[in-house]
């Protein structure tokens, strides 16, 4: 756990990355850093896959974009730190004052991309991207499958995302952030500014090369067998670099549902602790012990079977998963729900230990596709020595538009429509109408509050719950309680 590890604060990014091998030790590091998150804009069929060939063409060009965003990093000394299905983050260190390297690396990556993705009819339509710059405290993640990415706090880190998620909610002919544009915060004014990555100007020699070399690249890669073994009883999958880690053409195939969990307030506490490194540390700490209470629930916590995805931020994703389309169908009725109260519950001592109030949820699984054989496909992006996990299918999709759509509160549960429209009937009378942040009606989601859902599932359990007294002759008599919640 969490309380037993050494915290310490990284010498530097190389010292950050070699913690990776470490379980007994948990390492943060406060950095200056430019922030570039890519968006890959994906025809509907892939960003939502229903059928295995789909979800394997997403996880292909997914793999091609973070290769390519990864190598060109590199030669901006820059690193890439997410890989959150068609979102891709770099880092880059910032330089001097009053300098930015950003715009150009957009530039480069842009022409990377343009070879990557320049045959017709390809899965990838464009890309758009963000780029914000400040203090940021980097984590090195903790997970159960030894998938990690490097976890980025602060507000440096979570603005970019949440406008660009922000502009993805909106129509396409009335978002501001075009696509092939990105987008730059003014570090004054915190006014968004919009650019054509056509008309910037890189830093690199032959990106166009890079990316016909990435383009050519197997991505099925073989890097020697990972430091980090899964020990957990989470969904068994394979280390990276061994036949039975996940690959982007060969994804492990379940059915089920995905859950998405944002902790509250978690941002905030990372800005006011900024020039104080103890408390630094006491906050690295304290999201060590949650993250490593979020594995708890992952191996053991639930008579599921879950994979976890990295964190990306202070977000936690798991699948739910089933061996049987069966199976799946007769656990959504309820367990779609209680999953979610599950994991509040376990995780309360640790999230109250931190002094935040809670988690806003979004859930989505959507209908299984005729024959498809599943609606969860998993890959495993091999980069350098790290293994990014990666989901396809419309839970992911769905799960991931819930929090742009709505932007949920503490303690909300959104739920997407064809979900909804399977639970039993006292959990689902409890949920309303999603309102989106431009404040119209919902067609995708529904909303309910944690305690609504609370209350309907003691309900539930006091309305089949029976007191046995023992009547004259010793005769065992059951009488059945009378439910009182409201």
């Amino acid at each position: 756990m969490a309380n037993r590890l050494l915290v310490e604060r990284a010498l530097d990014v190389g010292d950050l990355g070699r913690a990776f091998g470490s379980s007994d030790s948990f390492r943060f590091l406060p950095l200056g850093l430019e922030h570039i998150y890519i968006k890959l804009d994906f025809k509907p069929q892939f960003e939502n896959a229903r059928t295995a060939e789909d979800g394997r063409g997403f996880l292909r060009s997914v793999a091609r974009g973070a290769m390519g965003a990864h190598r060109l990093a590199a030669a901006y000394d820059g690193f890439l730190l997410e890989v959150q299905g068609s979102m891709l983050h770099v880092g880059l260190p910032i330089g001097q004052p009053g300098t930015s390297r950003g715009l150009s690396f957009a530039a480069d990556l842009h022409q990377v991309f343009r070879e990557i993705f320049n045959e017709p009819g390809m899965r990838v339509d464009g890309w758009r991207l963000t780029l914000d710059a400040g203090h940021t405290l980097v984590v090195r993640g903790r997970g159960v499958h030894g998938d990690d990415s490097w976890v980025c706090l602060g507000d440096a880190a979570n603005r970019p995302a949440k406008y660009l998620y922000s502009q993805l909610e909106l129509p396409e002919d009335r978002r501001a952030l075009r696509r092939f544009c990105i987008g730059v915060r003014h570090p004054e004014t915190g006014r968004w500014m919009h650019e054509s990555l056509d008309r910037l100007t890189g830093m690199v020699a032959g990106p166009a090369a890079l990316g016909e070399e990435v383009r050519g690249a197997s991505m099925d890669l073989d890097y020697r067998v990972g430091r980090q073994m899964v020990q957990a009883d989470a969904a068994p999958l394979g280390p990276r670099g061994t036949p039975a880690s996940p690959k982007v053409d060969r994804p492990n195939t379940y059915y089920g549902w995905v859950l998405r969990t944002d902790l509250d307030g978690f941002t905030s506490r990372v800005e006011s602790c900024f020039g104080d490194q103890h408390a630094l540390a006491q906050l690295a700490a304290q999201f060590a012990t949650i993250m490593d209470a979020a594995a708890g629930f992952t191996a053991s916590g639930t008579s599921e079977l879950l994979v976890q995805l990295p964190w990306a931020g202070d977000n936690f994703t798991v699948a739910c998963v089933f061996p049987t389309n069966a199976a799946y169908q007769e656990a959504v009725p309820t367990r779609l729900v209680e999953l979610s109260l599950d994991f509040e519950k376990y995780l309360e001592d640790a999230t109250a230990a931190g002094g935040f109030r809670g988690w806003a949820h979004g859930i989505a699984g959507g209908r299984v596709h005729g024959n498809s054989g599943g609606n969860v496909y998993l890959g495993g992006i091999e980069v350098g020595s790290r293994r990014f996990l990666v989901g396809a299918g419309e839970g992911f999709g769905r799960s991931a538009q819930a929090f742009g759509d709505i932007n949920p509160k503490c303690s909300e549960v959104v739920l997407y429509e064809p979900d909804w429209d399977r639970l039993a009937e006292n959990y689902k009378d409890r949920f309303e109408r999603g309102v989106t942040v431009r404040h119209e009606n919902s067609t995708l989601y529904r909303v309910a509050s944690k305690e609504a859902l609370l209350r309907a599932r003691t309900r539930k359990a006091a309305s089949v719950a029976h007191i046995v007294v023992t009547g004259a002759g010793g005769s065992r008599l059951p009488i059945p309680s009378r439910p009182y919640c409201p």
